[in-house]
């Protein structure tokens, strides 16, 4: 069962400078879905100029990010991201805290790049 398109609730909104989706199939097959979101999403991204990888504490002081699209993902499938693949679009890769969020959710793997 695939996912439909992530909403955001009025006010919220995904992140300006990169937007970045993370999936996670299932081991039975139901896919979760979660995105960047900011709960004070800007116009202008307060990281614009830096280099990627640099500057998060300023997704978390202005824009006030709810966590990156994987750990979002993994807190919208719950136990059932257990033996699940993630798949991120978006980015050319998974930071650290974020791959260790999907070992100790229990993701089996990483791919960058859409679900099949």
């Amino acid at each position: 069962m695939k996912t439909t398109t992530v909403e955001f609730p009025n006010g919220r909104g995904p992140c300006v400078k990169q937007r970045v989706r993370a999936t996670i199939i299932a081991a039975d097959g139901r896919w979760y879905s979660g995105e960047n979101d900011c709960l004070s999403p800007q116009e202008v991204c307060p990281r614009a100029n830096e280099p990627t990888g640099c500057g998060y504490e300023l997704c978390r002081q202005v824009c006030r990010r709810t966590g990156h699209a994987e750990v979002n993902a993994i807190r919208v499938a719950g136990k059932a991201a257990r033996g699940g693949r993630l798949f991120l679009e978006g980015h050319t890769y998974a930071c650290e805290p974020c791959k260790a969020a999907c070992a100790a959710a229990g993701i089996i793997d990483i791919t960058i790049g859409a679900p099949a």
